[in-house]
Formats: C-alpha cells, sequence, structure tokens
C-alpha cells in the first residue's frame, strides 16, 4: 500500500464495496453518531488517487483476516490482534455471529460473511477468563502497558474493562497520552463483546507479557525517573523548552515524562499562594478524596492554606468517605496532578526555592 491506512479508512474502503441496501444495514447497525463520521470518510477514500490499489490491499487483508478466524475455530486461539484493530476497532462492536439480514455479501466482488465462533455450551468461558484475568493483574502495569503498546484502542479498552479499576487505572497511565484518551472513551462504550474473543484476547496479552523482558522495562523506568528529575530541577521556560524538544525526537517518551511529572504531592513543593489559587480551581469532594490518606504533612500544607470554614467543611467531607477506594483516591489526585500541570505550563504557579 503506498501509505499508512487507518482502520477507520479500511472500515470506510469496506463499507464502499457493498450495495447501498447492505451498506445502509450496516451503518444503522453501527449507530446515527458513527454513522455520521463514517460517511464523509467513505466519500473521501473514493476520492484517493491510489483508489484501486488501495480497495485491493484492503480486501486482500479482509481476506486473511477471515482465514485468521476460521482458523481460530478449527485450531484452537488464533484470533489475532490485527482482526481486532482492523475490524473491530473500525466498527465499534464485535458481533458474536456473521452478518445477518444485509450483511457483508459473498460474491466475486464482495468479501464473505466474517463469522466470530460462539463460546460452547460446555466450556467454562467465564472460569477461563476469570484464571486469565487474574493472572493479568498480578503482573507489574508497566509489564502489561508494554504488550498493549502496539494494539488497537478498542482491544486495549476491551482488556482493561475486565481487569480491577485500580489495576486498568496504573496500566492506563502507563500508555502514551493520545492512547490514553481513545482507550478510556472506548472503556464507557456498553457493546459486549463475545466471551470466546475476550478469552483469547486475555491469552494471547499473556503470550506477549511473557516474552518481555522485565529488566528492559525497568531500565526505561529508571531513564523516565532521571529525565522527570532532571526536568524539575530547571526554571520553567527551560523545563518547557527540553520538553518540547522530547517531543519533537520521541513522542511517545515525552508523553509520558509529562504525565508522570506532576503529582499531587507537588503541593509541598508549591508556594502558599499558589496552593491557594489551585484549592480554588478544584471541587472539594476531589481535595477531600485526595488527602483522606494522604501524609499528614501534605494535609497540614492544604489546611494551613484555607479558611476556617472551607477547613471545616472539608473535614467533614473526609469523615463521610469511609469506604474509599484506592482506585477512587488515585483519580482525585490525577485530577490535582492535572491542575498542577495546567497551573505550570501557563506560568501561574511558584514553586519554593
Amino acid at each position: 500500500m503506498p501509505q499508512a491506512v487507518a482502520n477507520i479508512d479500511k472500515a470506510a474502503v469496506l463499507l464502499n464495496q457493498l450495495e447501498p441496501q447492505a451498506r445502509d444495514k450496516v451503518l444503522e447497525i453501527l449507530g446515527a453518531e458513527f454513522a455520521g463520521k463514517l460517511r464523509p470518510i467513505m466519500a473521501a477514500v473514493k476520492r484517493r488517487k491510489d483508489w484501486g490499489e488501495l480497495s485491493e490491499s484492503v480486501l486482500q487483508e479482509f481476506r486473511e483476516l477471515q482465514q485468521d478466524v476460521r482458523a481460530s475455530v478449527s485450531a484452537g486461539p488464533r484470533i489475532r490482534n490485527n482482526f481486532q484493530s482492523s475490524l473491530a476497532a473500525a466498527t465499534g462492536a464485535t458481533r458474536s455471529a456473521g452478518t445477518e439480514g444485509g450483511g457483508l455479501q459473498n460474491s466475486t466482488n464482495h468479501p464473505a460473511a466474517i463469522e466470530v465462533p460462539r463460546a460452547p455450551t460446555s466450556e467454562p468461558t467465564e472460569l477461563s477468563t476469570a484464571d486469565d484475568v487474574d493472572s493479568l493483574a498480578k503482573l507489574p502495569p508497566a509489564i502489561v502497558a508494554a504488550a498493549m503498546k502496539p494494539e488497537s484502542s478498542r482491544m486495549i479498552a476491551t482488556v482493561l474493562k475486565h481487569l480491577p479499576t485500580e489495576v486498568s487505572g496504573k496500566i492506563l497511565e502507563a500508555l502514551p497520552l493520545e492512547t490514553r484518551n481513545g482507550v478510556f472513551l472506548l472503556m464507557a462504550d456498553t457493546t459486549q463483546v463475545n466471551p470466546v474473543v475476550v478469552r483469547r484476547v486475555l491469552q494471547r496479552l499473556l503470550e506477549v507479557c511473557r516474552t518481555i523482558d522485565p529488566a528492559v522495562v525497568e531500565q526505561v523506568d529508571r531513564r523516565v525517573k532521571t529525565l522527570i528529575g532532571i526536568l524539575q530541577s530547571v526554571e520553567r521556560e527551560e523545563r518547557l523548552r527540553l520538553l518540547e524538544s522530547l517531543t519533537e525526537r520521541d513522542p511517545d517518551l515525552a508523553s509520558q515524562i509529562d504525565n508522570l511529572m506532576y503529582d499531587y504531592t507537588d503541593i509541598l513543593r508549591i508556594e502558599d499562594r499558589s496552593v491557594q489559587k489551585l484549592l480554588g480551581q478544584l471541587e472539594q469532594k476531589v481535595v477531600a478524596m485526595a488527602l483522606k490518606t494522604a501524609p499528614e504533612d501534605l494535609r497540614q500544607k492544604v489546611m494551613k492554606n484555607l479558611s476556617e470554614r472551607v477547613r471545616l467543611a472539608l473535614n467533614e467531607e473526609m469523615e463521610l468517605l469511609p469506604g474509599l477506594t484506592a482506585a477512587k483516591a488515585d483519580v482525585a489526585r490525577r485530577e490535582i496532578a492535572n491542575v498542577i500541570r495546567t497551573q505550570d505550563k501557563d506560568g501561574s504557579l511558584v514553586w519554593m526555592e
């Protein structure tokens, strides 16, 4: 193929191969919102100068994906990530069976219908999935994130939705920023994925995780921490310049550093006036969740920068959080860190000497 083609473009190419009635049926199944996004893309790809070559390339990839799916039925788990990224990420849904009533037609001009296998009723699908989830949850988040890096956002979201919240949150943080945003939105999707596909995706991910050397991941982690330490030790203007230079050279690494460089504990390193301005940008409940189990010196730093009335209200808010989970506290702390990042970059934050 002469140039890289996004998954959404591939979906548009495939839809352009269908008869109008079948195409409208597929778009109806996808929903009005997603169909509205697809229609202009379908028109755009058809106007490309390399339309003929593009069509043949996408159709060939589609046929290869079909062969993978058919092989998975007879020869075990062979649904590869390219099936998930090229089809599930493009359509936003995974069907439990082939198309019905106007789906992809089987002819010399159109690709045959995809048949995703149903879970056999005698197979302990839920138990197997639970075992795989437990195995993934016990792995270091950095290892799982490294294994997920080349995968589609749809596949990553499918896996994270099956993991414990505190685990999926840490894995999500370790992913590149542009990936995190798309994955987070897909995690809110209510589409039900075929349990057989879920189990095979989990098993495939576990296989990839076993091939990753923890020492290499640890080395990368040390490099990130070193660079963060350097950036935190220089003036704001120089910090932004260095981060911008790193973004041009290695966007993924720069995104990872930018995400990890700020933490809610940075409040201890911020001047009181800036702390007051920071707290003014946060909801009381967010601050309460973040401080509920925070170190005592950090809690005191926050409290001394609040009026007596707000301080009493904040203490009452924290007392009403007896069942606060670590995951919810972490979300609140990340929100504080994000405000610190924003205020630092716009120059409104003053750090202590």
